[in-house]
């Protein structure tokens, strides 16, 4: 296989797959068990895992303020050996950060308080 080519002369992809064969999935749920939730779901070599602790209800002066919605904190992260870069992000980088606030506004939006 030479360059960008996608599949060999002989069909397959490099990862070993014929052209029209997908990558095996995997999932399971509950595999934190101190954890209000959990799931783990691995696609070929890509692995994802999340796990939910709560809800639990807001104290002190936030209470009053926050009584009809959903406070959601969110932290991603990414094992360093898990992209071609290969170097180690410090905490809070901007990839991180941006796909935290996604995280966070998709669940925010989908919680419902009522």
């Amino acid at each position: 296989m030479a360059g960008l080519e996608l599949l060999s002369d002989q069909g397959y992809r490099v990862d070993g797959r014929k052209a029209g064969e997908l990558r095996k999935i995997q999932a399971r749920m509950g595999v934190f068990a101190q954890a209000d939730g959990s799931a783990y779901i691995e696609q070929g070599n890509t692995k994802a895992l999340a796990v939910v602790y709560g809800p639990h209800e807001i104290r002190g002066s936030r209470a009053k303020t926050l009584h009809d919605r959903a406070v959601v904190n969110c932290q991603y992260s990414m094992a360093t050996f898990s992209t071609g870069e290969r170097k180690r992000r410090p905490h809070g980088d901007r990839k991180s950060t941006e796909m935290t606030l996604h995280l966070k506004q998709t669940f925010e939006a989908a919680i419902l308080t009522q």
